[in-house]
């Protein structure tokens, strides 16, 4: 009997070690709020698209002007995409966002690699233009 009282208290003691962890030593983890900035592309094209197009949307700093823009976030909107106009939402990290920089939307349906329509206009958005949503995109058919 003293020997089991004995081999239950050890198990005890051994469970009880087990889940003890000093106050202070444990880190709450770390979480970053997405925001989030949200529009319409808008399409008018003199065909009817093509069951496969899909559409893409991308929010880029273009603070640059003599490199490519980047991309701090993106959606692609799988087909068939449906008709005009066509709701997006792009989250981003705000620490992706530099102040003083300028920021723009583009959207572009594709079938493939080919691009079908593109925007030829910059929406501007955030940053400076202050602009944060919701945006209209509208793309037209690509040359």
């Amino acid at each position: 009997m003293k020997i089991r009282h004995g081999l239950l208290l050890a198990g005890l003691l051994a469970l009880a070690g087990c889940s003890w962890m000093p106050f202070g030593h444990h880190k709450a983890p770390q979480q970053t709020l997405m925001k989030s900035l949200s529009g319409e592309v808008d399409y008018h094209l003199a065909h009817e698209l093509p069951a496969d197009a899909y559409l893409e949307v991308a929010l880029s700093d273009i603070s640059k002007p003599d490199a490519p823009a980047r991309v701090i976030a993106s959606d692609r909107i799988a087909a068939p995409i449906g008709p005009s106009p066509v709701a997006f939402v792009l989250s981003y990290e705000p620490g992706d966002l530099r102040s003083g920089t300028d920021f723009t939307v583009s959207a572009a349906i594709k079938q493939g690699d080919r691009t079908l329509a593109v925007n030829d206009t910059q929406v501007r958005v955030l940053g400076d233009s202050g602009n944060a949503g919701p945006v209209l995109v509208v793309v037209s058919e690509a040359h």
